[in-house]
């Protein structure tokens, strides 16, 4: 086992997670604190996914490598290592991981530590999901489920059979908050773009249903927004089950809750999100009921002096006690704050609450419409897809990446999604 302790006079502070919080604290405390600090950021991937457009990277809107911001870049002077971290000793202040590409495991201690690793797909346990179910997490479960649609509509268009046709073009969302929406309305919208193309296909064999076991669909929402949602995705065909989930599924399956028999070929489980693992790997780390890290309002973790939660992973609640929603919106000014936090704590000054209320909401359904709440005002249909475009474009860091992302959405204006697989596969 390889040991890398402390260097110098400066303080080690660890970040891991490469997501949001982590890579934006890491950045921060690089900027405010690089006499004082040596900052060392640990993820799994070199790059920080930028989720909020997962789902147009998953339809061809927009370039997939142009949804991903590589973390050397956006930290060219702090210290990135890229491995998965296997365990956490908080007695001994020691951070143990695998390099990329290596079985041997090394350690390094650290001062204070941030931890921003973020959150997986709550994984129900529903009969036929690990075996048949597909997800929107990633990279690559974003381009492998174009490629599936693709796949599909291939395997309909050579089909004379009308029964096994609507089966392969049938998809099954599960889970209807932003994520679920956004999918199901940009996944039917894309589909129906490429329906000219093939000669034995029309876009009435295509079929969208959404469930959600809540009353309504997007409870972020207020009732006006969502049911002018729910009414624009019901006007274009797509079935919306509230109140009712999937309970078991299958092959060229999905049943309900309620019964409903749904013959398909691909089910997406966007329903909720789970604490990473590492979380319960890490003994005297404080989690609540369902297995998140209890914090401060500073940030801090509940009974331990010199280690941080932010992000996904941390349970924070703002002044009103109520916890801040797990969104990357919380999660860039999470980073920052803890940073600040942090710099604070080793010089011995007073740590600030976190306090932010959320600027915008969006939700983009395809055809060129979203729901969008920003500074308190509401838009939708094109206005609110142009805010949401705005708004995102904005926060895209760097120069160079907005440039490649605008040049995306021009091109994607004015001209059809290619109809070509990418040759990402992460189920056949």
């Amino acid at each position: 086992m390889a040991v890398n302790r402390f260097a110098g006079e400066k303080k080690r502070v660890v970040v891991l997670g490469g997501g949001f919080a982590g890579a934006y604290a890491a950045r921060e405390l690089w900027k405010k604190g690089k006499q004082e600090v040596e900052v060392v950021l640990f993820d799994r991937h070199n790059y920080l996914t930028y989720y909020p457009l997962l789902v147009e990277a998953a339809v061809g809107a927009v370039e997939p490598r142009h949804v991903v911001v590589p973390i050397r870049q956006f930290l060219p002077e702090g210290e990135f290592r890229m491995g998965e971290v296997t365990g956490v000793n908080l007695q001994s202040r020691r951070v143990d991981y695998t390099p990329a590409g290596s079985e041997t495991t090394e350690t390094l201690f650290y001062d204070q530590l941030i931890i921003g690793v973020g959150s997986v797909t709550r994984k129900m346990n529903v009969p036929g999901l690990a075996e048949h179910g597909f997800e929107l997490k990633t990279m690559g479960d974003a381009i492998g489920l174009r490629d599936r649609a693709i796949q599909l509509l291939e395997q309909a268009d050579a089909t004379r059979d009308p029964m096994l046709k609507r089966e392969l073009l049938t998809f099954v969302v599960v889970g209807a908050s932003f994520t679920g929406v956004e999918l199901v309305g940009e996944l039917q919208a894309f589909l129906h773009e490429l329906v000219p193309q093939y000669r034995n296909v029309s876009v009435d064999d295509i079929r969208l249903e959404l469930f959600e076991h809540g009353r309504r669909i997007l409870p972020a929402l207020d009732d006006e927004l969502s049911g002018w949602v729910s009414g624009r995705l019901a006007d274009r065909g797509i079935g919306i089950h509230t109140g009712n989930s999937i309970q078991e599924i299958g092959e060229n399956f999905a049943t309900s809750e309620s019964g409903i028999h749904v013959h398909t070929r691909t089910v997406v489980w966007t329903a909720g999100i789970a604490p990473s693992p590492l979380l319960k790997k890490i003994e005297g780390l404080p989690l609540n009921e369902k297995g998140y890290i209890s914090c401060n309002a500073d940030l801090s973790v509940q009974g331990l002096e010199n280690v941080w939660a932010i992000g996904d992973v941390a349970t924070i609640f703002d002044a009103a006690g109520k916890p801040y929603a797990a969104t990357a919106q919380n999660a860039v000014r999470q980073g920052p704050a803890c940073a600040i936090n942090v710099l604070a704590r080793l010089r011995n000054q007073a740590t600030q609450r976190f306090d932010f209320k959320p600027v915008g909401v969006f939700c983009v359904i395809g055809n060129r419409q979203a729901a969008a709440v920003f500074l308190g005002k509401k838009f939708r249909g094109f206005p609110g897809w142009v805010m949401y475009r705005g708004a995102y474009l904005m926060k895209m860091p760097t120069f160079k990446l907005k440039a490649r992302l605008l040049m995306d959405w021009i091109l994607e204006f004015f001209l059809k999604s290619p109809t070509v697989q990418l040759g990402v596969h992460r189920k056949s």
